[in-house]
């Protein structure tokens, strides 16, 4: 158990690693998941299932060496084996993002709690925005990794991306990581972003998208939770959806 986080940690975005983006896209949809595909850059695309502020990005590598030769890719560079299997595999969930008032002292934090962990700033030419990243190299594959915007997310949202209310009917309640020892993964997590587990240890309430740790040999995000409506129960792309 652990008190409250003064870097206000919220579930930021889930990645889903496909073979293609725009057939997952279409799966998103035809479940009632409104999604996009954006073009390709630098050898990545992706597409989303956009809540708000938070979303789902749907990804896939294009071409591997002008990726691996990009900022994204070099900062992805520790995980590819893993996407390149999950990719392979007919997709699945990846890992996802937490975000915090300051990755800059989310990261010295880290640190000196005794984690490796690698800040890096993204900064599109031309662009107003910017953020800060921040992935920790002694974690399991799916665990988070820490982002801050300059503007914060929700002015990007509303002025760069044409505000939120597309979603359809029905929110991200949370996530499923499957993994040997549920209590143990809930409580590794739990201490990383300084919020506490539910009474029985395996849920960790990240706002906007509560953790559920379930047993299991996968060792990765398996499931996506949905409320609101009458969400549907199907699988996209090696991502089981079902409602929470």
């Amino acid at each position: 158990m652990t008190t409250q986080s003064p870097e206000s940690p919220e579930f930021d975005h889930l990645l889903h690693g496909v073979p293609d983006v725009p057939s997952a896209v279409a799966a998103y949809t035809a479940a009632g998941l409104p999604a996009h595909v954006n073009p390709p850059y630098l050898g990545f695309q992706n597409g989303a299932w956009r809540l708000d502020v938070r979303y789902v990005e749907i990804l896939t590598v294009v071409d591997h060496a002008e990726f691996a030769d990009s900022p994204y890719g070099r900062a992805m560079a520790s995980m590819m084996p893993f996407v390149t299997d999950q990719i392979a595999a007919g997709g699945g969930g990846l890992n996802f993002a937490v975000n915090v008032t300051d990755a800059t002292a989310t990261t010295e934090r880290l640190r000196r709690a005794g984690h490796e962990v690698e800040l890096v700033t993204f900064a599109k030419e031309g662009s107003p925005v910017s953020f800060r990243e921040a992935f920790l190299a002694d974690a399991p594959r799916w665990a988070p990794f820490f982002i801050s915007y300059e503007p914060d997310r929700q002015t990007i949202l509303d002025t760069y991306r044409g505000g939120g209310g597309r979603r359809g009917a029905h929110d991200l309640a949370g996530f499923v990581i499957e993994t040997p020892e549920p209590a143990v993964a809930a409580d590794w997590l739990s201490r990383l972003l300084c919020l506490p587990t539910t009474a029985d240890g395996t849920v960790v309430p990240l706002p906007g998208g509560h953790v559920h740790f379930t047993a299991g040999p996968a060792d990765r995000i398996t499931t996506l939770l949905l409320t609101d409506g009458a969400p549907p129960t199907t699988r996209v792309a090696g991502l089981d959806v079902r409602p929470a």
